[in-house]
């Protein structure tokens, strides 16, 4: 059993409860091979993005996921 990759977003304090729950359903069925998590923060400006992976994680695919996820936002 292959582990999934942990993909943490962290967006401003600006969405509401159901935005943000459109976002993660939206996400999990565009990203089914990751763990997504999506936090809020008023610390942040734009979108912060961490991914957690047992193995090296190309830069290319991260970039790829960013621009997935900047779409949905």
């Amino acid at each position: 059993m292959m582990v999934k990759p942990i993909f943490i977003i962290t967006i401003n304090n600006d969405l509401t409860s159901e935005e943000m729950h459109n976002i993660q359903a939206s996400l999990k069925k565009e990203m089914p091979d990751y763990y997504v998590l999506l936090n809020t923060s008023s610390e942040v400006e734009g979108i912060k993005f961490e991914c957690f992976y047992e193995k090296d994680f190309n830069s290319i695919r991260f970039e790829e996921l960013k621009e997935i996820v900047k779409g949905k936002i």
